[in-house]
Parts: C-alpha cells; sequence; structure tokens
C-alpha cells in the first residue's frame, strides 16, 4: 500500500487528537474505570474520524478501509489501550452490519447519529456460557406480532455502560446454529434492559458490562 497525502494528514489529525483531548486526562479515566464516551466520540464526529469509511449520505467520509486502519494505527499514540479500543468497538464492530445490510430507515435513525457521534454503540455478541463462540449464542428473539421479544444475556461487552444502543446478535428461529440468527438494533433505553459493570485488571478506562435482556421489546423493522 502507498500511503497518500491524504493518509498523512489523517495520521495527524489523529496523534493530536490523542495529544491534546486524551492523554491528559488518561491517568483520571484510568483511576475512574471509564472515561466520558458521549464527549469524547463527539470530538471525534465533529472530525469526521467515526465514519471514514461509510457512505456521505449517512455522514461518513466514503473512504476505503486503509484510511480507517491509518487512524486506528495513530490511535496508538493514547496513552491507555482502554479509548482506542473502545473508538474501535464504536466504528468497526457494531456499525458495519448496520452500515451494509441496515433498511436506509434504521441507517438514518441509528448510523447518521452513530457517525456524528451523537450516541454510543456497542456490539452484543459473547455470552457468560460460549464466550464469542457464535455458534453458542442463546440469546432469543422470539416473534411475537410486530416485534421481537428479546431475552438472554451478553458478557464483556464494551462500551456496555453508556452505549445507547446495541448491535445485538441473537436466535430468531430454532434453525441450525449458523443460520437461525439475526443482528438486531437494540435501544439500551428500552424496558427490560439491566446492566452490570464488569470490573477488569485492564483498560480500566473503556467500561465493559453484562446487559440482562428480560421480554425486552423492539419492532421487527
Amino acid at each position: 500500500m502507498k500511503f497518500t497525502p491524504e493518509h498523512r494528514a489523517l495520521e495527524d489529525t489523529v496523534v493530536k487528537f490523542c495529544d491534546k483531548e486524551l492523554n491528559p486526562h488518561i491517568a483520571e479515566w484510568e483511576a475512574k474505570g471509564q472515561f466520558p464516551a458521549h464527549e469524547v466520540f463527539k470530538k471525534l464526529g465533529n472530525l469526521g474520524l467515526l465514519g471514514l469509511k461509510y457512505p456521505e449520505e449517512y455522514g461518513g467520509a466514503g473512504l476505503d478501509f486503509s484510511y480507517s486502519m491509518v487512524m486506528a494505527e495513530a490511535l496508538g499514540q493514547c496513552n491507555c489501550g482502554g479509548v482506542p479500543m473502545a473508538i474501535g468497538v464504536h466504528t468497526d464492530m457494531a456499525t458495519p452490519a448496520l452500515a451494509r445490510f441496515g433498511s436506509d430507515e434504521l441507517r438514518r435513525q441509528w448510523l447518521t447519529p452513530t457517525i456524528a457521534g451523537d450516541v454510543v454503540a456497542c456490539l452484543g455478541v459473547s455470552e457468560p456460557g460460549g464466550g464469542s463462540d457464535v455458534a453458542a449464542v442463546k440469546t432469543t428473539a422470539r416473534s411475537e406480532g410486530g416485534d421481537y421479544v428479546i431475552n438472554g444475556t451478553k458478557m464483556w461487552i464494551t462500551n456496555g455502560m453508556q452505549a445507547d444502543w446495541c448491535c445485538l446478535l441473537a436466535n430468531t428461529s430454532d434453525g441450525p446454529p449458523h443460520k437461525n440468527k439475526s443482528l438486531i438494533v437494540v435501544p439500551m433505553d428500552a424496558p427490560g434492559i439491566t446492566r452490570q459493570k464488569i470490573h477488569k485488571i485492564g483498560m480500566h478506562s473503556s467500561d465493559t458490562a453484562q446487559l440482562f435482556f428480560d421480554n425486552v421489546r423492539v419492532p421487527k423493522t
């Protein structure tokens, strides 16, 4: 790959952001066990850094993945691993499926504000019993009229305590384990969701949660 002046300009922007907006606060955030995700992500969104590879119609930059790689590498300037990890979950784990497969309505409702930094996203895949073994997922989303009714538990969820929405993997049928699942946009203020903070031996500034879903109802759309 050949680095262009545009790649170098992006790298410079991210490095300066780390030095000015992140590093002066890392010790405080690590001690607290959480960084202010909404505040930090809004600043990143204002710089256009949360949607580098996403379509311009949803607020993205419409660039190729090489720019995301440059940003990820430049985030190494941050004096901890937790904040870059949280940013990466927001930009490259919780949102790709929505950007690629979501309806236009869903993308405008959830992807656009996520790219803008107005909301925080998390990914709900891992579970206590199966870790990140996707075939072992036990969380269910039962069809009931025009809704899904979700029951289950997700574990080790980065951004889980502060997230506004979750890209949730759940079983939506009784078919084979590699064919019976769907990714569902779940608003984290929906009734029936409980969050429990997980205390870790590292990555302290990145909040990590166990999420409980008890008859959580979301529209099938």
